[in-house]
């Protein structure tokens, strides 16, 4: 997809892109070592043995915690269709399913740390859960990040780098406020295309391309991926581990068997979730 016809379709490809047909932090980690026992500048080193990452099966074993996937938060617009309404959260409902967890006992955590816990077996509190917010809509800074900060809430965000300070998106200020109030930055590739069509010189562009430009942003680098329509493949996978990701999430399908950090599953709650039943599906789901 060319650049000019993508930035003119920008909106519609979040609405009805995310998604498919498949049934319904402080900083990203910098090392695949967990993020907790990575040493401080100055400190002295350390003496234990490294932590010894989980068989595929423990992974996967260990992959209960609830994730949840949100794109743009505002209220609905006359010419929002009912499926782009599935996937837009107003405002108040976003801080009422906030309400919904913090009541329901659940925890936010970073996904570092989610990702520690998958791959090294390392505690998490009671009932966690990761947020996760994809696209890089403008309402993540002006909704979501006020909202997380009053519930002291981590999250993660997704953006794609194509929509980078225009307007409605996240611009690298934005970014840094993001960043700076402990919430993770992960890619979500440079146009939001399907990374099982990818080929030739492609993944360099949706992969590698990406990960380079939030990371000069930054200042830190970034090794988190959420695939646009939560579409993978076996090949893809590949690609996505040479290009430096340390994990990356789907959204519903069944993960690897032999990479399931490349295969983190998620929920998208819609705005018609009560409390009751998005706790309901956080404990059915995961």
């Amino acid at each position: 997809m060319r650049r000019r016809q993508f930035l003119t379709m920008a909106g519609a490809v979040v609405l009805t892109g995310c998604t498919h047909s498949a049934p319904a932090t402080t900083t990203a980690a910098t090392s695949s070592a967990p993020s907790a026992l990575v040493a401080t500048s100055g400190a002295p080193p350390s003496t234990s043995a490294p932590p010894t990452p989980g068989t595929p099966g423990e992974v996967i074993a260990r992959s209960t915690v609830p994730v949840l996937c949100f794109h743009q938060l505002r209220e609905f617009r006359a010419d929002d269709s009912a499926y782009a309404r599935t996937m837009i959260t107003p405002p108040p409902v976003f801080t009422a399913q906030l309400q919904a967890l913090r009541d329901g006992g659940y925890t936010p955590v970073t996904a570092a740390a989610l990702v520690d816990h998958l791959q090294y077996g390392t505690p998490l509190p009671e009932r966690p859960v990761l947020l996760t917010f994809d696209d890089g809509s403008a309402t993540h800074h002006s909704v979501a990040l006020p909202a997380l900060t009053d519930f002291g809430f981590p999250a993660t965000f997704f953006p794609m780098t194509v929509v980078l300070d225009k307007p409605d998106w996240l611009s690298s200020d934005q970014l840094h406020d993001l960043d700076r109030a402990g919430m993770t930055i992960g890619a979500h590739t440079w146009d939001h295309q399907r990374v099982d069509r990818l080929t030739g010189d492609q993944w360099a562009i949706q992969l590698d391309q990406p990960r380079t430009q939030l990371a000069e942003i930054l200042g830190h680098p970034v090794d988190l991926l959420a695939y646009p329509f939560g579409v993978w493949s076996q090949e893809a996978l590949a690609h996505v581990t040479a290009a430096g990701y340390r994990a990356a999430f789907q959204l519903s399908d069944p993960q690897d068997t032999a990479q399931p950090l490349l295969t983190i599953r998620r929920i998208m709650p819609p705005p018609t979730w009560d409390a009751p039943t998005l706790l309901s599906h956080m404990d059915s789901d995961f």
